[in-house]
C-alpha cells in the first residue's frame, strides 16, 4: 500500500506541488486581503452570516440583508456556495468568532473551489494534450491574475466555475468509456453544482445535455441503456437541487428563479437611480450594442481588461504590457484556428481522425466548448445593454475552461507550423514564465502595494 502511495506521489509530484502552490497563495490573499475590498463581497457575506447566525436561508427581501442602495439582496439567488460558506464558519467558530477569521472561514470556500478547479484542469489536461502541451493549458487557467483573485474572497463565481470544470471532465470521460455510471454521476454532480451556485453557468447544463444524448447516439448505444443513465442523471439532479425551486415557488409566489420578485424588490425600495425602471442603460439611451461594444473605453475593452485582471472595485490595474500579452497570444491562437478550419473546409489539411465514430465524438465535444463559452459571453452583453450596463469580466468567467482550451489549442498550431520541435518546450516555458511571473506580479503587486496598512488581519 506504501509503495503504491509512493508512485503516485511521485507521478503526480508536479502537479501537487502546482496545485498546492497556487491554494497556497489564494489562502494567503484570502487571509490579508481586507474585507470588502473586492465586488459586492460585504453584500454576498451577509447571506452566510445569515445562516450562520439564524440557521435558516433568508427570504431575499429581508430587511436584514437587503441593500439600501440596490432595494434586494443576493438571497434571491442560487444558495449552495452560502451555505457551504455557512458551514465553514460554524467550523472556524469553534476556535473563533470574531468578524475576521469568520470571513476567512466563508473565504475559504472560494479557496478549496479554486484550487479544485485547478485541479479538474490537470485532470483534463492529461486526456486533452500532448504532454508538453498539458501544463500550459492549466497554466493559463490557474495563473490568470482574475481567476485567482475570484478564488480570495466570498462569491459564487469560482464555485460556478468549479462545477463547470467538474461537467467538462465528465463529458471527456463520458464520451470516452461509453458513459459508465459513476461518469453520469459526476456529471450530476457539476450539473447540481452549476444549477445552485451561478445562473451565468446554465449553458454547461444545456450544452450537457445535448452532448450527452448525441455521444451516446453517436456510439450506437442502445435505447434502454440511454434511459437508464439519463434517468439516473435525472433523478440526482432533481433530488439534489429541486428543493430550491420549490423554496422559490413557494416564498415567492410561483417565481422558481426569483428574477421577477428580484426586480419587484429593486423597483420599490431602491434608490431612484438604481430602479429598473429610472436606471440607464445603453439600450434606454439609444446607444447601438455595436457602439457599447467598440472603443476603447467600450464594453469589451473593459471586460476584456477585467477578465484578464482588475482589482478591487474596478479600481486596481495591471500594467498595460499584461494585457497586451494575453491579447497577443489569444488573437494569435484565435487566428490559427480559423486559418486551420478554413484550410480543413478546403480541403487542405486532412482529418486528424479516421474512425468516424471518433471524429464525430470529437465534433461534438468542439462545439459543446464553443457554445458553452459562447453563452455567458451573451448573457453578459446582453444584462449590460438591456439591463444594467456592468462590463466587468467576473461575469465572463464560466468560459473559461472553454476558452482556454481553443488558446492552447491555437498555441499549439502555431509552434508547430513556426518553431522546430526540439524548441516547442522551451517556448512554451517562457510563455508559462510569463504567465507565472504576471500572477506574482498582480499578488505583490495587489495585496502589498494597494493594500498593505490596510490588511486584515485575523
Amino acid at each position: 500500500m506504501k509503495t503504491k502511495k509512493a508512485d503516485w506521489m511521485k507521478k503526480w509530484s508536479k502537479e501537487l506541488i502546482f496545485t498546492g502552490a497556487v491554494f497556497l497563495a489564494m489562502t494567503l490573499w484570502a487571509f490579508f486581503q481586507p474585507f470588502d475590498s473586492a465586488p459586492d463581497e460585504a453584500m454576498r457575506y451577509q447571506i452566510p452570516a445569515f445562516i450562520f447566525n439564524y440557521g435558516k436561508l433568508p427570504h431575499g427581501g429581508d430587511p436584514l440583508i437587503r441593500s439600501a442602495q440596490w432595494g434586494l439582496s443576493y438571497g434571491f439567488g442560487p444558495q449552495l456556495s452560502y451555505i457551504i460558506e455557512a458551514l465553514f464558519m460554524k467550523v472556524m467558530s469553534i476556535i473563533s468568532k470574531r468578524d475576521g477569521a469568520l470571513i476567512f472561514a466563508a473565504r475559504m470556500v472560494s479557496v478549496c473551489c479554486g484550487a479544485g478547479t485547478v485541479w479538474m484542469t490537470i485532470l483534463m489536461s492529461k486526456k486533452l494534450f500532448e504532454k508538453k502541451y498539458r501544463m500550459l493549458f492549466v497554466s493559463l487557467i490557474g495563473l490568470l491574475p482574475q481567476f485567482l483573485y475570484l478564488a480570495s474572497y466570498v462569491n459564487n463565481d469560482i464555485m460556478a466555475l468549479f462545477g463547470s470544470s467538474i461537467i467538462v471532465y465528465m463529458w471527456i470521460c463520458g464520451m470516452e468509456s461509453g458513459w459508465k455510471y459513476k461518469h453520469c454521476i459526476g456529471l450530476a454532480a457539476g450539473i447540481v453544482i452549476c444549477t445552485l451556485t451561478y445562473y451565468n453557468s446554465y449553458g454547461f447544463i444545456l450544452c450537457s445535455i445535448i452532448l450527452f444524448f448525441a455521444s451516446l447516439s453517436i456510439q450506437k448505444t442502445a435505447p434502454k441503456e440511454i434511459a437508464k443513465r439519463a434517468a439516473l442523471i435525472t433523478v440526482l439532479v432533481l433530488a439534489l437541487t429541486g428543493w430550491y425551486f420549490i423554496r422559490n415557488y413557494i416564498i415567492y409566489d410561483g417565481d422558481i428563479l426569483a428574477m421577477n420578485i428580484g426586480s419587484e424588490y429593486a423597483e420599490k425600495f431602491a434608490v431612484d437611480s438604481l430602479k429598473p425602471s429610472m436606471r440607464q442603460t445603453p439600450y434606454s439611451s439609444g446607444q447601438s450594442i455595436v457602439e457599447m461594444f467598440m472603443g476603447k473605453s467600450g464594453w469589451f475593452a473593459v471586460s476584456w481588461r477585467s477578465f484578464v485582471g482588475v482589482f478591487g472595485y474596478m479600481a486596481v490595474y495591471l500594467p498595460n504590457w499584461n494585457y497586451f500579452f494575453y491579447a497577443f497570444i489569444f488573437w494569435i491562437s484565435a487566428g490559427s484556428l480559423l486559418l486551420k478550419a478554413w484550410k480543413k473546409k478546403a480541403g487542405i489539411v486532412k482529418p486528424v481522425c479516421r474512425e468516424k465514430s471518433a471524429a464525430a465524438k470529437s465534433r461534438l465535444f468542439h462545439a459543446a466548448m464553443a457554445v458553452a463559452a459562447v453563452i455567458p459571453f451573451g448573457l453578459a452583453l446582453y444584462y449590460s445593454y438591456f439591463s444594467d450596463y456592468q462590463p466587468q469580466g467576473r461575469y465572463l468567467m464560466p468560459m473559461l475552461i472553454p476558452l482556454m482550451y481553443f488558446v492552447t489549442h491555437g498555441i499549439r498550431i502555431v509552434l508547430e507550423h513556426f518553431i522546430k520541435p526540439e524548441k516547442t518546450e522551451a517556448v512554451i516555458r517562457i510563455i508559462t514564465v510569463i504567465m507565472a511571473f504576471i500572477a506574482i506580479y498582480a499578488y505583490l503587486g495587489v495585496l502589498i502595494l494597494t493594500y498593505w496598512g490596510s490588511l486584515n488581519h485575523i
